[in-house]
């Protein structure tokens, strides 16, 4: 087993450790009325422990990793954090519930992140992932990318689906038009028009 030089190991502390804060923050953050019957929270524990911190830390100190992927991961790292931090501190009070929880906040937010993109959440997590799959490309990274990228495009289909069904429907509707799911909606329309 090659021994990781200083950076490298770094890194892999870093980039792992991001899944065990996504854990921890999202627990301060998201509302659980019980966690052993949300599936989303034992979801999440399962994926960011052994889907996200074990396997990059397992797979990181077997295979080096090479500076131009651990440039663009650490951009893409970054990016991740940047966003899920700024999510969290635009719901923090909002009472938001864990993915396939069911829940239904108070208001539909449309503040931080939520004024571009519906998801931002998923997207951070999805984005750590992809850092993953850049810094120690893998097949079992691969496969931990596209299991943790189903899941949470699942997840946020889950969370349209309860929103859809609620007394927030027409309200979630017209914000659905005018922002992208995971990606901002660029509208033709001219402004103030």
């Amino acid at each position: 087993m090659p021994v990781p030089t200083i950076p490298q190991a770094v890194f892999l502390f870093l980039l792992g450790g991001v899944f065990l804060h996504f854990l921890i923050a999202g627990g301060k953050t998201f509302h659980v009325v019980n966690p052993d019957l949300e599936p989303g929270a034992w979801m999440a524990q399962i994926l960011f422990v052994f889907g996200g911190t074990i396997a990059v830390w397992f797979l990181g100190l077997r295979h080096p990793i090479q500076p131009g992927n651990g440039l663009v991961a650490g951009i893409v790292l970054a990016a991740s954090v940047a966003l899920y931090e700024w999510a969290r501190s635009t719901i923090r009070l909002r009472r938001f519930g864990i993915a396939l929880g069911g829940h239904v906040p108070e208001a539909v937010c449309d503040e931080g992140p939520y004024r571009h993109i519906r998801h931002p959440v998923y997207l951070a997590y999805m984005l750590a992932y992809l850092a993953a799959l850049v810094a120690v490309p893998h097949w079992l990274t691969a496969a931990i990318f596209a299991l943790a990228t189903i899941l949470f495009a699942y997840s946020a289909i889950d969370d349209e689906r309860t929103l859809a069904a609620s007394p927030l429907a027409a309200d979630y509707a017209a914000y659905r038009e005018r922002t992208g799911m995971f990606l901002p909606r660029f509208s033709r329309a001219v402004p103030g028009r």
